[in-house]
C-alpha cells in the first residue's frame, strides 16, 4: 500500500472511530441496527498461471454453486465467463472469484469457506459506503493476506449503499432493513 493510501486509510479510520465514540451520541437499538453491515463480499484467490490452483478454485466454486442450487444459502457468485477472473480485476491483483452474501446467509457462508477453502486465501469484506475501509481495516482474511491495489478507490465514501441484488430482497434491500 502506498504511503498516501496508508495515510488515507488511517485518517478515515480515525475519523470514523471518533464519530462512533463521540460522548455526545446516544446509543439506541434502532441506530445500532441501522449501522449494521447488511451485505458482504467473499473473494477466493488463486494463482491464475498455476493449473492446479486454478482448477482447485473452479472446483470450490462449482461445489458452492451446487449448494446454492440445493437451497443451502442465498448468495450470488459473480457471473463471469468460466466462473472465475483469470487475472487482475479491480483491487484484486491475481485470479479470483467473488461471492455476494447478504447478512441473512453470512454465518453459513463464512462457515462453509472456513471449512472448504483449501489452500486458497479468502478476503471477506463488508459492503458499506466506505469502500477503501471495507477492503482494509474492516476486512477479514482467511489464510494468508494478499496485496490489493487500492488505487481503484477514487472516492473514499459513497453517498449510498452499494445495492447489488435488490431482487432477492435481502441485505440492504430487505423489506425490514433499517438504513443509517
Amino acid at each position: 500500500m502506498s504511503s498516501t493510501t496508508t495515510t488515507q486509510v488511517a485518517d478515515l479510520a480515525a475519523s470514523t472511530l471518533s464519530l462512533s465514540l463521540s460522548s455526545e451520541s446516544t446509543v439506541t437499538l434502532s441506530s445500532t441496527i441501522a449501522a449494521e453491515v447488511k451485505e458482504y463480499h467473499f473473494h477466493l484467490y488463486f494463482f491464475q498461471n498455476n493449473v492446479k490452483s486454478r482448477e482447485s478454485a473452479v472446483a470450490i466454486r462449482n461445489k458452492l454453486n451446487e449448494l446454492i442450487d440445493q437451497g443451502y444459502v442465498t448468495i450470488v457468485p459473480q457471473a463471469v465467463p468460466g466462473g472465475v477472473h483469470t487475472g487482475p480485476i479491480g483491487p484484486h491483483v491475481i485470479g479470483s472469484f467473488e461471492v455476494w452474501c447478504p447478512i441473512e446467509s453470512f454465518a453459513r457462508t463464512f462457515s462453509w469457506f472456513t471449512l472448504n477453502r483449501g489452500k486458497h486465501s479468502v478476503l471477506v469484506h463488508p459492503l458499506t459506503k466506505g469502500q477503501l475501509l471495507d477492503h482494509t481495516t474492516r476486512a477479514i482474511w482467511m489464510g494468508q493476506s494478499l496485496p490489493l491495489d487500492f488505487e481503484i478507490f477514487k472516492q473514499d465514501v459513497l453517498d449510498h449503499y452499494p445495492l447489488e441484488y435488490p431482487e432477492y430482497k435481502l441485505g440492504y434491500s430487505a423489506k425490514d432493513a433499517i438504513l443509517a
